[in-house]
């Protein structure tokens, strides 16, 4: 055991060694000699237990959880002695740096702090802190770990927005085409908006994830993801008609062509066996 501090500002320390469960009691501080200076001195009892687990580190985070944000992590525990610290490690990097800092009653709390820039990839993402507490339990140090973990939720705009076209063929005019559109986003995707290319601006179409259609002619189409954070746009998939572009009476003068076709074969067939009608009776009369 050993007593540090200036009595006379009224500061004292004692420092406990190789402390075990059998620590555990009530404490009284009576009387100091030195020389020259002595006192006395009575105050309220301190109970002390001494326990056999460590205490777990707490991560505290600052700053908005939104995508390119920077957001503060810390790290603390408890240091009862400030002598032999924890050892504080976590899962952002193997090795960092432990700072020990004196709080206004003169505890102690060991420190470790980081600093990274969010993107989507951190949501859902644990942060792991662990603190060492080393023991002496007779044969040599022990080490003693507790841990705290937080999982980190993420606000960013959409990513991986894909658009696809189902048939992308299309053969006759006026069939049905199915386009869908998906995003993965948190918030999730609140709204989905469909366009076509047009020759001088894109025109919108419609504004669901998954649109069916008619198509009368073929084109470009894309999707926007949006939702609280930003956007994004696909890639462009195409539509193809077969036979696009050509004229539209083409099909309906080969109707009416086949249609006189096949009223002048029966007309000349009928007047060939009304000829040859003529001709039998003729004959007969003679």
């Amino acid at each position: 055991m050993n007593i540090t501090g200036n009595l006379s500002q009224n500061y004292c320390t004692t420092l406990f060694y190789n402390v075990t469960s059998d620590h555990t009691g009530t404490y009284y501080f009576f009387r100091l000699e030195g020389n020259p200076f002595r006192a006395s001195a009575v105050c309220d009892h301190l109970d002390i237990t001494v326990k056999d687990s460590p205490w777990n580190p707490t991560i505290k985070i600052s700053g908005e959880l939104r995508e390119k944000e920077s957001l503060n992590i810390t790290c603390s525990a408890l240091t009862p002695c400030p002598h032999s610290p924890p050892k504080l490690t976590w899962s952002l990097r193997q090795e960092s740096d432990n700072k020990l800092e004196e709080n206004k009653d003169r505890t102690f709390t060991a420190i470790i702090q980081e600093t990274i820039i969010l993107s989507d990839k951190h949501d859902g993402y644990n942060i792991t802190c662990s603190a060492g507490y080393p023991v002496n339990e007779g044969q040599g140090v022990k080490i003693k770990t507790a841990e705290d973990k937080i999982t980190l939720s993420v606000s960013y705009a959409p990513k991986d927005t894909s658009a696809s076209i189902s048939p992308s063929v299309l053969e006759p005019v006026g069939g049905l085409v199915n386009l869908t559109c998906s995003s993965r986003a948190n918030p999730p995707v609140s709204n989905f908006t469909w366009f076509k290319k047009s020759r001088y601006e894109p025109m919108n179409i419609s504004r669901e994830g998954v649109f069916s259609f008619f198509a009368t002619e073929g084109g470009a189409y894309f999707c926007v993801a949006t939702n609280d954070v930003g956007n994004q746009m696909s890639k462009d998939i195409y539509l193809t008609i077969k036979n696009e572009g050509e004229p539209q009476w083409l099909p309906v003068i080969g109707l009416i062509i086949g249609i006189i076709c096949l009223i002048s074969t029966v007309i000349i067939i009928v007047c060939v066996r009304r000829s040859k009608s003529t001709n039998e009776t003729a004959q007969q009369t003679q």
